[in-house]
């Protein structure tokens, strides 16, 4: 066994240059670590990796997670489907991004829109079934306040699919991402930097310095720029990023770490997506959008923008952090979590909806100005105890949770910008006219969202090969909520408490020493609307409910050589918004979806060369029980933006004599529907990524191709029944990353 730094390097001398030449595919966490070899990795930042003579494996079934459990359960005993996405693997595929990173995972898919928050969809669900963590945090309604970043701020991301209300309460019925963030390293002085050159002016730099400031206290700042030109005419961007981290540790027992964060996006103008337009002017008609009432994608129209031309988005997020670990023994654990977040968006003259009118051949585009403030702390203290009951080992936890959320918004909307010739479009500048003429909707509205919880979960080996694992959550919800309507300076305001309760059981049982069974039952809550949004009309209904079964399998085969994870799910979630079958003009409870679906992903070591990864996610989403406009029934039918059907597969390639690395991958999603009557679908589509990679002392020089087929197809985020968004064409970037 081998023992690595934070960066996967090990601390042998003699093997420091070895590790430096094949970093670009070290995992960052353990291959295989014990329970106290993990609580360590924990607390110090080092991890240790199995070497097995073999290309590394990357689904890392023995590493232990957070997003899981709080008891430092490894993959192996969590009776869910985990996966991480580490640093290495990131760098291996060129995610730039989180949203990237998360699009190269077995069963979730992620997509940004300019001024609405990332959109994660999972196992059939999306929005506020899928919680967003920040550190093992997650704010009030995150799904209101998530914001692509830059994946070089992250030493992993930690994906559970399946229902976590039980460790991270409402809102977690699909399954939670967790950002882990780069920490300090005791002891250990390192450089590392990036610098990336590709299409459409697309440039990044980056670097990360780590420093030791005694054999106590260490330092680390990490910082990114990015920007693009854009893949659609006049979309340029820039992105910023920042964290400076201090580790302390007074001494064995006691471990201090603080934590600051900064990260921004700003555009000059931004893309929202093509209209659709009939077959009968399109110049270039395409097949990747098909309708029932006769639109199409013109692909002549493809890399235009719709948008006005003096626009504003920009987004400012800054998160403070705390954790204080004290280890009373090695049995009993203490740790205290604080957080702070602040985040200001500013979405002008917006120009999001986009529909062209038959009669005039003309796009019309509606008009918004929007400006939100999110203001949200955290407290967690958790107790932790690893003690034998009855001669079996019992790892339990019992915490509480506090958190309140200030959400502000500034919205106008309901008027439209000129209307435009698409085949001779003149986008024009939107009027500095905020008047209620111009938009009648115009609102102020201020939100107060407070949380209290409770929970406790507990992990019991009744035998050395049979693990039970139970958890149980309860939290108290206060919402406070005011709107004014500035039209007519009347002022609505309304409380609502909710008190849900959720929980878990599952087990574990090792068929072999490394063959897991597993098992699970749990129970999520999710709120009917964004707490920070939610109407007062949607605050007389109660939480929806849901429930999850699944069964899996994880492995280790062929002497170390094959990780194989293989899991089973059905997810109903009850009590959605419905209309009321008798009374058409009544919203009511009642409605209900739910999915079930399989998900299988392997990692492959073939030779010391050769490393396969591949995953793949069939499921069947619908609604059970949903009644919408008109009284039209929505049963049977697929929900809006959910791909029923994902793949990916990937290679890796090292060759022994010169110092190259090759890489190529290719992801599949199947079709989507952009409403609930599935009337409007997009294609299924593949497209294909490679690398190569040349090899120095000091890193790695990087020549990757993305979508080399050049495929054309729609992202389904941010579209509508009258307009889809293109995705990025092939394109093309140098990357050199450097480690000192």
């Amino acid at each position: 066994m081998v023992s690595v730094d934070l960066n996967g390097r090990p601390r042998a001398l003699g093997t420091m240059m070895a590790a430096l030449s094949t970093l670009a595919t070290t995992p960052a966490l353990a291959q295989s670590l014990s329970a106290s070899e993990a609580g360590d990795a924990s607390r110090t930042g080092v991890s240790e990796v199995i070497v097995t003579g073999r290309a590394d494996r990357q689904l890392l079934l023995s590493a232990p997670t957070r997003v899981g459990s709080r008891l430092n359960l490894s993959i192996r005993e969590t009776p869910a489907a985990v996966e991480l996405i580490t640093e290495a693997r990131m760098l291996e595929l060129g995610a730039r991004s989180t949203t990237e990173a998360l699009n190269r995972s077995t069963a979730l898919t992620a997509s940004l829109t300019p001024n609405n928050p990332g959109r994660l969809t999972s196992r059939g669900f999306a929005l506020e079934a899928v919680s967003v963590l920040y550190d093992g945090v997650r704010p009030v309604a995150s799904a209101s306040v998530n914001r692509a970043q830059d994946s070089w701020l992250f030493d992993r991301i930690e994906v559970m699919n399946g229902p976590s209300s039980v460790l991270y309460g409402e809102g977690a019925l699909a399954g939670a991402v967790n950002y882990v963030t780069k920490k300090p390293a005791l002891g250990l002085r390192s450089v590392a930097a990036l610098a990336s050159v590709g299409s459409f002016d697309t440039y990044r730099l980056a670097g990360d310095v780590n420093l030791p400031l005694s054999d106590k206290a260490a330092i680390r700042a990490i910082g990114s720029y990015g920007q693009t030109g854009g893949y659609i005419d006049d979309t340029d961007q820039k992105f910023y990023a920042a964290s400076l981290g201090l580790r302390l540790r007074p001494s064995d027992r006691l471990t201090i770490d603080l934590a600051a964060d900064y990260a921004a996006d700003d555009a000059d103008a931004v893309y929202y997506g093509t209209p659709l337009v009939t077959a009968a002017v399109a110049r270039e008609p395409s097949s990747i959008v098909t309708t029932s009432n006769g639109l199409i994608l013109d692909k002549s129209l493809r890399r235009l923008n719709f948008a006005v031309e003096n626009p504003v988005f920009a987004s400012n997020n800054y998160w403070l952090r705390s954790r204080v670990t004290y280890q009373f023994s090695d049995a009993f654990t203490f740790s205290n979590e604080a957080a702070y977040f602040d985040s200001n968006q500013r979405f002008e003259n917006s120009a999001a909806q986009l529909t062209f009118n038959r009669a005039t051949g003309l796009v019309t585009r509606a008009r918004s100005y929007i400006i939100n403030d999110f203001e949200f702390w955290n407290e967690r203290p958790v107790l932790s105890v690893d003690t034998p009951i009855f001669g079996n080992r019992n790892r339990f936890s019992i915490g509480a949770e506090f958190s309140r959320l200030e959400a502000r918004s500034l919205r106008r909307l309901g008027g439209n910008h000129t209307a435009v010739n698409p085949y001779a479009l003149v986008r024009g500048f939107a009027p500095p006219d905020q008047t209620l003429a111009a938009l009648p909707n115009q609102t102020d509205e201020s939100s107060k969202v407070g949380i209290a919880a409770v929970f406790l979960e507990d992990a019991y080996n009744i035998t050395s090969r049979w693990l039970v694992v139970g958890g149980l959550r309860y939290e108290s919800t206060k919402i406070e909520r005011s709107t004014l309507d500035v039209r007519t300076s009347a002022r609505t305001s309304y409380s609502t408490d909710y008190d849900p309760i959720s929980w878990r059981l599952g087990t574990v049982y090792d068929v072999a020493p490394k063959t897991q069974l597993f098992a699970q039952y749990s129970s999520a809550i999710v709120p009917v609307g964004a707490f920070n949004l939610l109407s007062l009309a949607a605050s007389k209904f109660e939480l929806s409910t849901g429930s999850s079964v699944e069964a899996g399998l994880k492995s280790t085969l062929f002497d170390d050589s094959l990780d194989l994870t293989l899991s089973a799910y059905q997810i109903e979630q009850d009590n959605i918004l419905t209309l009321d079958p008798n009374n058409l003009n009544l919203t009511v409870q009642g409605g209900r979806r739910s999915s079930r679906g399989i998900e299988a992903a392997a990692s492959s070591a073939i030779t010391s060369n050769l490393r396969v990864d591949a995953s793949y996610t069939v499921l069947d989403a619908r609604f059970d029980e949903l009644i919408e406009a008109g009284g039209a029934d929505r049963k049977g039918k697929t929900p809006l933006s959910i791909p029923e059907t994902l793949g990916n597969i990937s290679a890796v390639y090292r060759f022994d004599n010169v110092p190259i690395t090759v890489t190529s991958a290719v992801r599949y999603e199947g079709r989507v529907f952009l409403d609930n009557a599935n009337t409007v679908r997009l294609k299924s589509h593949k497209t294909l990524d490679a690398s190569i990679g040349y090899r120095f002392a000091f890193g790695d020089l990087t020549l990757r191709g993305r979508n080399l087929t050049d495929a054309l197809y729609a992202d389904p985020v941010g579209a509508t029944a009258n307009q889809v968004t293109v995705a990025p064409p092939r394109s093309v970037d140098l990357t050199l990353t450097a480690r000192f």
